[in-house]
């Protein structure tokens, strides 16, 4: 970064996103927290990924169910993909996975429809993996083939009286649901993805993680307009020309009337979605549109911006609903239950309990 005196739009830009993602507020104040530590060990945070289908029994990619610990996706698949000779391609996975976790996870690994199963099983044996499944399938796994992501998370040493905090905040959450910020492990140490994701819109170079720092601005950009959302008082409000999104079948379409569609959105029938800019976003229209229109033009961005990194944009959910939340108590601390979708954040589901 250069001196303040010859400062860049793009250092403002970036400096005045950090600004405002800090603090994000919470849906359950001024319901007190029950502060505490996640992660205390691998085994306090457990995550099992629900894929959207079964393994069929017939292909080429070869479908391993395995728990691990201690692993980050990409260097389990590195391992996984030197056992068995295969090239970087072959190996697939729908999401990243926390390292500090114990994780069940499925990797599809392209070994041909003549490679015998237990010869996969036997070539990964040494490895530091519990193998739980291991089937054929006709298509690799890519990013974002995962239905939802089920968690078993023990916030160790909270505060005295925690249950009956939590449990009101669970009693909270279950009416309002949670905000469904990206989780700040998204924006890197000290939100330096943040600077690099602004710099690389701004100067127009491409390398080889474009995409990815490009998506960390796209995710900046969503929280700072979920939180002016909730600051404004419309986090569970509809607005004319927002873009909803059906629970059931994913199916996405414009308000026109918020009082017509006001009764689904309170049955969460319905639910609102927030932008992710890009140059084929579906962009909300009317009071919701200018809002969505001001925020990205705030920072001297365009969805045709977007266009270059091959970043179409999206719409995410708003608004997670925690309808399998349990809470109890264990040794040392509380064990939370709840499952979300892909894409969400477990971490910003607990920051409503810990509130530190």
């Amino acid at each position: 970064m250069s001196s303040d005196s010859s400062r860049t739009p793009v250092a403002s830009h970036a400096d005045t996103a950090i600004a405002m993602l800090s603090p994000l507020p919470f849906v359950t104040h001024p319901l007190p927290g029950i502060g505490g530590t996640i992660k205390a060990t691998p085994q306090d945070f457990v995550v099992e990924e629900i894929l959207p289908y079964a393994a069929c029994g017939e292909g080429e990619h070869v479908y391993v169910t395995f728990r691990r610990a201690g692993w980050n996706t990409a260097d389990a698949a590195r391992s996984m993909q030197k056992c068995l000779g295969l090239a970087p391609s072959d190996v697939g996975w729908g999401g990243r996975k926390d390292k500090t976790a114990l994780v069940v996870q499925t990797f599809s690994l392209r070994c041909g429809v003549n490679h015998p199963l237990a010869e996969v099983e036997k070539a990964l044996a040494d490895l530091p993996f519990e193998i739980l499944a291991i089937d054929r399938h006709r298509n690799k796994i890519k990013t974002g083939h995962v239905a939802a992501n089920r968690f078993s998370v023990v916030v160790s040493n909270p505060e005295p009286g925690a249950l009956p905090r939590a449990l009101a905040v669970a009693g909270r959450l279950k009416q309002t649901g949670v905000p469904n910020f990206y989780g700040p492990q998204r924006f890197g140490h000290g939100l330096q993805n943040i600077q690099r994701g602004f710099a690389l819109l701004s100067a127009g170079k491409k390398g080889r993680e474009d995409t990815f720092m490009v998506s960390v601005v796209q995710s900046a950009l969503f929280n700072i307009w979920l939180k002016q959302r909730m600051e404004a008082g419309d986090y569970r409000n509809l607005l004319a020309g927002d873009v909803v999104k059906k629970t059931e079948t994913g199916g996405i379409f414009t308000v026109e009337d918020p009082a017509i569609d006001a009764q689904r959105f309170a049955a969460g029938e319905i639910v609102t979605t927030g932008p992710i800019y890009g140059f084929k976003m579906k962009p909300a229209t009317g009071a919701a549109g200018e809002r969505e229109a001001t925020l990205l033009g705030q920072f001297g961005l365009t969805a045709e911006d977007f266009r270059r990194f091959r970043s179409p944009g999206s719409r995410r959910e708003a608004i997670l609903n925690l309808a399998d939340l349990t809470v109890g108590e264990v040794a040392g601390g509380l064990r939370f239950r709840f499952t979300l979708p892909s894409g969400a954040y477990a971490t910003t589901a607990l920051r409503e309990f810990i509130k530190s």
